[in-house]
């Protein structure tokens, strides 16, 4: 009888610890699910894409007839670059080169001469620069800063009875900065939203018949959106 009892308790026992074992798998698995750390996006690696935007670049000269109004206009080029990620943090460095259409321009009547036009463009720039980002919990956005040096052209010009006088001015220490988002909208596609300014010191030395001699300054303010492929 005795026996008997023994193997009854035993046998609840065991069926009361294999309910409470079987109750608590799904819950750790349910812990377990929980606690899954987020994949996040590999950013390391080069990259290269194509970019377009709007620039407006206003103009500091010296000429007695000076054109100080800004120059707007659309650009378009591309940019390679190389990324590395460690933690959060995404350090890069990036080259471009875009063609530009920025410029603006002025006409004056001026006696025994007729209309005399002066104006000034900005026919390409690039820049080389170094990046500075975090990457977001999902991995797919970093928001970035970025720090370097430009180069570029810049042409002053004048026309008058029919002839232009003009002069190509490069510069390649250009100072340049920004801040900028990218996000990784597909495997290997990401699409980046940035802003720069460029600040080129003082530029040019042509000297013009009645205009005078040019020496601008430029301070360039460029948006641009942008698609890179990651290799």
């Amino acid at each position: 009888m005795n026996a008997t009892r023994i193997c009854v308790a035993g046998a609840a026992l065991l069926s009361l610890t294999l309910t409470a074992q079987a109750l608590e798998v799904p819950k750790r698995a349910r812990h377990a699910r929980a606690e899954a750390p987020v994949p996040t996006q590999e950013w390391t690696g080069f990259y290269a894409g194509v970019n377009f935007g709007y620039g407006i670049a206003g103009i500091s000269d010296s000429a007695p007839l000076a054109v100080n109004t800004a120059m707007y206009g659309v650009f378009g080029g591309g940019q390679i670059g190389y990324n590395y990620q460690t933690g959060r943090m995404v350090l890069g460095i990036e080259t471009d080169i875009q063609a530009s259409n920025q410029s603006n321009s002025a006409t004056w009547t001026v006696p025994g001469v007729g209309d005399l036009t002066v104006g000034h463009k900005i026919p390409y720039f690039g820049t080389i620069r170094g990046r500075l980002g975090y990457a977001f919990t999902c991995g797919c956005v970093m928001a970035y800063g970025t720090l370097g040096l430009a180069y570029g052209a810049y042409e002053p010009y004048a026309t008058a009875l029919g002839v232009t006088v003009s002069q190509t001015y490069t510069n390649s220490s250009t100072f340049v900065g920004g801040v900028g988002v990218e996000w990784m909208v597909a495997q290997q596609w990401s699409v980046k939203l940035e802003g720069l300014y460029f600040d080129t010191g003082n530029v040019g030395g042509l000297t013009l018949p009645v205009v005078g001699t040019i020496h601008a300054r430029l301070r360039d303010a460029v948006m641009r959106l942008g698609v890179n492929y990651h290799f």
